[in-house]
């Protein structure tokens, strides 16, 4: 799609800006602050404040001044007591190696080993005179990263997460019609209902991925405040609700799911039963017409008149069973399991789309 892909160029010109902004100003800022000729790890660590959402540069500059100060804190006592010699190498790698496995660092768990190796290479004896100035460098790379990612061009990622959710919602209505079809002709449905069946899994997947990713970059982001935007995505009203029609959306299509999965049992029984009759599949083929209608206006609308002829179908379709003795004692009846399921997907439409 066009605008996507610009949409994309668009955010990638923005993250180089600030990386390019953040480096040079973390470097100027750190040989006057530091008085460092050399202060190469201040840029490195500015351009892990510029992370595509706040939360996440927050989250990652913190990881990276815990595996430094770590890495610090290992290589300082082996340069002290042993120096840069082959035991001092094992040494510092056998720790920092075992340091990095704590999982709060996350993906900078490396730089444990790599900082305490730079610095005891580097610093051999004088390892704190060279491990305190770096100190230095990265605590003001971190701190003009996150500035300038949360200052300039703060991220906002929400209108990919209601395309994403609208993408889900015509890729399920579609699903429903072609269900639909596989309850009128079998044969003919299979393979089309598979297809959309695996369309639907890819697009749900990319959907979520997307609110929460637009979730994310509102927490600790100055931008949403200044637009008025909540911390939380789902307690923005109307339109800026993707989180709620994401989740409304995917109880639909689990209930969906079901059914197709209730038919393919069908189908390798043979369809031998009372549920093969033509009429059944007739008007149960119409209800999930019915609710495919109904799947974009979720979870906003609801048009009453036609909920009102979906529930007559279900209604009208579910009398013969409510009969005593219609259920054969140790027979399972795939028509009342196909009812039972269309009724919870009419429940599931009617409470979102109150």
């Amino acid at each position: 799609m066009p605008f996507a892909g610009r949409r994309y160029w668009e955010e990638r010109l923005k993250l180089t800006v600030k990386a390019v902004i953040a480096a040079v100003v973390a470097w100027v800022l750190a040989k006057l602050v530091v008085n460092d000729p050399q202060p190469y790890f201040a840029p490195l660590a500015a351009l892990l404040g510029v992370y595509p959402t706040v939360v996440r540069s927050v989250r990652e500059s913190f990881a990276y001044a815990a595996g430094f100060v770590l890495g610090a804190g290992i290589a300082i006592p082996v340069g002290l007591l042993i120096g840069p010699t082959t035991a001092g190498i094992v040494v510092v790698l056998v720790v920092a190696m075992m340091a990095q496995g704590w999982r709060r660092l996350g993906e900078q768990a490396p730089q444990v080993a790599f900082v305490a190796l730079f610095a005891l290479l580097l610093g051999g004896e004088r390892v704190v005179e060279y491990t305190l100035p770096r100190l230095a460098d990265v605590t003001i790379g971190l701190a003009v990263g996150l500035a300038v990612n949360a200052l300039v061009f703060p991220p906002l990622y929400l209108r990919r997460g209601e395309y994403a959710v609208q993408e889900l919602r015509d890729t399920l209505t579609d699903a429903l019609e072609t269900l639909a079809a596989e309850v009128v002709d079998p044969e003919e449905g299979h393979s089309l209902w598979d297809e959309r069946e695996s369309r639907l899994l890819a697009v749900q997947e990319q959907a979520r991925y997307s609110v929460e990713q637009g979730e994310s970059s509102l927490r600790a982001n100055p931008r949403a405040r200044w637009w008025g935007y909540s911390v939380r995505w789902r307690d923005v009203p109307g339109q800026w609700a993707p989180p709620r029609q994401l989740n409304a959306l995917e109880n639909v299509m689990s209930y969906t799911r079901s059914i197709a999965g209730t038919l393919r049992l069908v189908a390798e029984a043979d369809g031998e039963g009372p549920w093969v009759e033509a009429a059944f599949r007739r008007d149960f083929a119409a209800l999930l017409r019915r609710v495919a209608g109904f799947v974009p206006q979720m979870p906003e609308t609801l048009d009453e008149e036609a909920f009102a002829e979906a529930e007559r179908i279900q209604d009208e379709l579910e009398t013969p069973h409510r009969s005593p003795g219609t259920d054969p004692p140790g027979l399972w009846d795939p028509q009342k399991e196909l009812l039972r399921l269309s009724r919870l997907l009419l429940d599931q439409v009617r409470r979102r789309g109150a």
